[in-house]
């Protein structure tokens, strides 16, 4: 009795830690890239040339036709919403950047200006 127990126990118990592994790579409806494939928030800032219009610190950026992002301090939300539909003299992004990688520019704004 007590030895089929335990072969059943430690039979069962190797099926299901397979399958748990794949669930944390699985990011919301991103095709493009893994993990990592949003890319450096800071490198696309200035690829994108979003210091031609704003001062960010961080990025050695003093443009001064939008808002000075360290003293507008956007949140996540703000800064994802603006570059992905732009607003006013700003274009938007989302023709030339995935959603992941607007997310990594958001990122990168929020840590640089504490917002």
């Amino acid at each position: 009795g007590l030895g089929g127990g335990d072969g059943e126990a430690s039979g069962g118990g190797t099926t299901t830690g397979g399958t748990e592994t794949t669930g944390g790579t699985d990011t919301a409806g991103g095709e493009a890239g893994g993990g990592d494939g949003g890319g450096d928030g800071e490198a696309i800032f200035v690829e994108a040339g979003c210091g031609g219009c704003h001062t960010l610190d961080a990025a050695g950026a003093k443009g001064n036709v939008g808002p000075n992002l360290d003293e507008a301090k956007p949140d996540h939300d703000l800064v994802v919403d603006r570059v992905t539909n732009g607003r006013g003299a700003m274009p938007s992004f989302k023709g030339s950047y995935t959603p992941e990688q607007i997310n990594a520019v958001a990122d990168y704004v929020v840590e640089s200006t504490g917002g």
